[in-house]
């Protein structure tokens, strides 16, 4: 199992350099390209949109995000903050052990740092 983790580690790395430097070609943020963020540690990512959703990992560290786009799915409240938005995209958490690559997931908005919810960056689903 690490040996795969490792080497979807690496492929993420790859994906991730090349969507970066996909990103500095303009100013402005094309329609479709992913987002380049992060997600907060401890941050549950799922295979859709709601916390019934099954659990595909937890990040352990502040974790490198590629958001592709938002849904309106499951309300969640943490603390002072609620949102319906869910962000789907990739999570890349480098500073486990081992690496883990999540692709095609969504995490639920309040953990994603974008700064609004949704983010006018991320384009709907």
């Amino acid at each position: 199992m690490a040996k795969r983790s490792t080497r979807l580690s690496a492929v993420g790395l790859a994906l991730g350099a090349a969507v970066s430097l996909l990103g500095t070609a303009g100013s402005a943020e094309a329609a479709g390209q992913a987002v380049n963020t992060t997600v907060q540690a401890g941050s549950n990512i799922r295979a859709g949109a709601t916390t019934n959703s099954r659990l595909v990992g937890t990040t352990e560290f502040l974790s490198t995000a590629y958001i592709e786009c938002y849904t309106r799915g499951q309300y969640v409240k943490v603390g002072n903050y609620g949102t319906d938005v869910w962000y789907y995209g990739n999570v890349f958490d480098d500073d486990a052990t081992p690496a883990h690559f999540y692709g095609d997931v969504w995490v639920w908005g309040g953990n994603v740092n974008v700064g609004a919810d949704p983010s006018p960056d991320v384009a709907p689903c």
